[in-house]
């Protein structure tokens, strides 16, 4: 396991910290990104060296130049796109069904399943999505297999969260998130906010929301994040950001703050290498690592109907 995830934060460093050279714009690292296409309407300096005769860095050869910059340079139409992240401890594929051009300027359906160490579940709702903003409202459900529900109390620690005196936790999430990203300078300001609702649950008991990876107390979660991402490569494939969460739930009177960098790399428009190291800073609770966000560390690929 330490030769593993050795072996992916060399990838990682390796990609990353040699290229801060040129910047460009693109999707905050939050969302579904992809390299930014060139404008081909802009005009090019006469004494330029041809994209077709200039050597390529490495890590621009990365890329692959077979295939579209970007989900940008397709048509409308209706489509089918799936996505699929596979990494450390977790397999997360998601179906799309929509009107536009997937993965980048869209509405439509959004389906997946979660399968992952603490358990499984399944989420399914309406997502709108357009360049450097998108929005999305459905419901998540999830049975754990290691955590159950809590007795109510001020302050919780790993053991408690581990307790099996009450019955295995099942959650059902409908949530409300919006995510954008603002071009600003050599990378973008990333903005989050969502509004999660938890209805249902037994009387006089808590529970451990595994996606938002908080302790709650229902029904209500809000949640933001802010940050900036800087972008590099001669196709804005690499993005390197810092981020701080911040998550509330109003009827413990409680926030719980993370702050931490986040990592993308675009191999094409397909392939990403993706990573999130966002530690828990301030919190009521000593949960370890449960309640930090280390949700992505390994590969995403995503696929379109043309």
């Amino acid at each position: 396991m330490r030769r593993g995830f050795a072996a992916v934060a060399w990838l990682v460093a390796l990609l990353v910290f040699p290229t801060a050279a040129r910047a460009a714009d693109g999707a905050a690292p939050s969302d579904d990104t992809s390299p930014t296409p060139k404008d081909p309407k802009k005009e090019v300096p006469p004494d330029a060296v041809p994209d077709s005769t200039r050597k390529a860095g490495f890590f621009d050869a990365l890329v692959d130049s077979s295939m579209k910059r970007s989900w940008r340079e397709g048509d409308t139409r209706f489509f089918f796109a799936s996505t699929i992240d596979v990494g450390f401890l977790y397999v997360r594929p998601r179906a799309s069904v929509g009107y536009g051009r997937p993965h980048d300027t869209w509405f439509g359906i959004d389906a997946n399943p979660t399968i992952a160490g603490p358990g499984a579940g399944a989420y399914g709702g309406l997502r709108l999505a357009v360049p450097h903003f998108d929005i999305r409202v459905g419901g998540r459900y999830f049975a754990a297999f290691q955590h159950s529900f809590l007795q109510k109390r001020d302050k919780y620690t790993r053991l408690d969260l581990e307790s099996t005196a009450l019955p295995s936790a099942t959650t059902l999430t409908l949530e409300t998130e919006a995510n954008a990203d603002i071009p600003a300078g050599p990378g973008d300001i990333l903005l989050l906010a969502s509004v999660s609702y938890l209805p249902n649950l037994p009387a006089n008991q808590n529970v451990f929301e595994e996606s938002l990876r908080v302790i709650v107390d229902p029904p209500w979660v809000l949640r933001g994040r802010v940050g900036y991402g800087l972008r590099f490569g001669d196709h804005g494939q690499i993005s390197v950001g810092l981020v701080g969460d911040f998550v509330h739930v109003p009827e413990r009177k409680t926030t719980l703050v993370r702050v931490g960098p986040i990592v993308r790399l675009a191999l094409s428009r397909s392939f990403e290498v993706r990573g999130s190291f966002v530690p828990r800073v301030v919190s009521p609770d000593d949960l370890g690592l449960l309640d930090s966000d280390f949700t992505e560390l390994g590969l995403r690929w995503r696929w379109g109907t043309d």
